[in-house]
C-alpha cells in the first residue's frame, strides 16, 4: 500500500478521505492549509500527494511546483483536486507537474480508481527492460514532464539503431540481446565517462532509446556518441562483413538480401527555442526529427532548431 498526503482545506472531506484510505491499508496524512504542506511532505516523503488547488495561504499550484523541484520529492505522484473542472485550470495544473486530476465533488470510489492508476504509473516508471536494465517510455516521459515543470533547460535525444532488425534476423535472439546490451552499455558508460551526471537514459523498446540531458550537454554528447558508435559497433560484425560493408540476412519472403551495418539515427528536441509544456509535445517534435535523420553508412544527427512555441 502507499503513503499518501492529502492537502485540502475542507476538514470534513479530508477526514473522510483519510478514513477511507486508512481502511484500504494506506498510510494517510492530512493538512488543511498550504502553509507547512511542503515541509510536511519533506518529513513523511509520500508516494502520492492529493493536492487541492484552492488553498488558504500557499496555492496548490505553488506547492506542486515546489514538490517537482525538490530532489527528494519530485518523483512522487501528484493528483490535483479542482472545484471548477474547467480545461484551462486542469491544463495549468498538469503543466505545473501534476500527473492527474479529479474534479470536486467526487465519489470515494472514483478517488480509489485514480490512486490505483497513479500506483500503476509509479510501478511502470520503475520497471526496467530485462535486456538493457534501463527504464522505459513511461519513466522518461514522466522525467521530461518533471523537468519541464521545474523550468529546466533540457534536450531529449531520440536514438534509433538503424539496421538493428536485419542484424537480429541474421544473428537470432542471442544476437539481439548482444546488440541491445552493447547499445545500453555505450549510452550509460559514455555519459559517465564524459561527466554528464544529470542525465536519464531510457530504452523505449526494440532499437529505440531516449537520453534526456541538460541542454548545455547535448551537443558534445551527441558528437561523441556518433563517433564512438561507428567505431565500436564493428565488434558485432565479422571481418568480412566490415570489409564489404554489409551482412546477409533473410527478408520476410525468405530471400537472402544485403543489409547495411548498424548506424545511429539521432534526433534532438530542446528547450532553447521552444517552450515545451509536456513530454507529449516534445515527442511530437522528436518524431519529426527522426524522419530527418537518415543515416547513409554513418550515424547521423538532426537537431530541431525551430523557434515556434509549443
Amino acid at each position: 500500500m502507499s503513503k499518501i498526503l492529502l492537502i485540502d482545506d475542507d476538514i470534513d472531506l479530508a477526514e473522510l478521505v483519510k478514513t477511507k484510505l486508512s481502511a484500504e491499508g494506506h498510510e494517510a496524512y492530512t493538512i488543511n492549509t498550504g502553509d507547512g504542506a511542503f515541509e510536511l511532505a519533506k518529513q513523511i516523503k509520500p508516494d502520492i500527494a492529493i493536492l487541492d488547488i484552492m488553498l488558504p495561504g500557499v496555492t496548490g499550484y505553488q506547492i506542486c511546483r515546489r514538490l517537482r523541484k525538490d530532489p527528494e520529492l519530485y518523483k512522487m505522484a501528484i493528483l490535483i483536486l479542482t472545484a471548477l473542472g474547467e480545461e484551462p485550470e486542469i491544463l495549468h495544473g498538469l503543466e505545473q507537474g501534476a500527473d492527474d486530476y479529479l474534479v470536486k465533488p467526487f465519489k470515494l470510489e472514483r478517488l480509489t480508481e485514480k490512486l490505483a492508476a497513479l500506483n500503476a504509473l509509479l510501478q511502470a516508471a520503475n520497471t526496467r527492460n530485462p535486456f538493457t536494465n534501463l527504464p522505459g517510455t513511461d519513466a522518461v516521459k514522466r522525467e521530461i514532464n518533471h523537468r519541464l515543470a521545474r523550468g529546466a533547460a533540457i534536450a531529449a535525444c531520440y536514438i534509433d539503431a538503424v539496421g538493428f532488425k536485419p542484424y537480429c534476423a541474421a544473428r537470432g535472439p542471442a544476437g539481439q540481446q548482444e546488440a541491445l546490451a552493447f547499445i545500453a552499455k555505450l549510452l550509460t558508460s559514455l555519459t559517465r565517462d564524459m561527466g554528464i551526471y544529470e542525465c536519464f537514459v531510457s530504452h523505449m523498446g526494440g532499437e529505440h532509446f531516449v537520453v534526456l540531458l541538460n541542454q548545455e550537454d547535448y551537443e558534445r554528447f551527441c558528437s561523441a556518441l556518433l563517433d564512438t558508435f561507428d567505431r565500436s559497433v564493428q565488434q558485432l560484425y565479422t571481418a568480412q562483413e566490415i570489409s564489404q560493408g554489409y551482412l546477409m540476412a533473410t527478408d520476410k519472403r525468405g530471400r537472402e538480401v544485403r543489409c547495411p551495418l548498424m548506424a545511429l539515427s539521432v534526433g534532438v528536441a530542446h528547450t532553447q527555442f521552444r517552450q515545451f509544456k509536456s513530454a507529449k509535445k516534445m515527442f511530437e517534435v522528436l518524431a519529426q526529427t527522426r524522419q530527418m535523420a537518415q543515416p547513409d553508412g554513418k550515424s547521423i544527427l538532426f537537431v530541431d532548431r525551430r523557434r515556434t512555441d509549443r
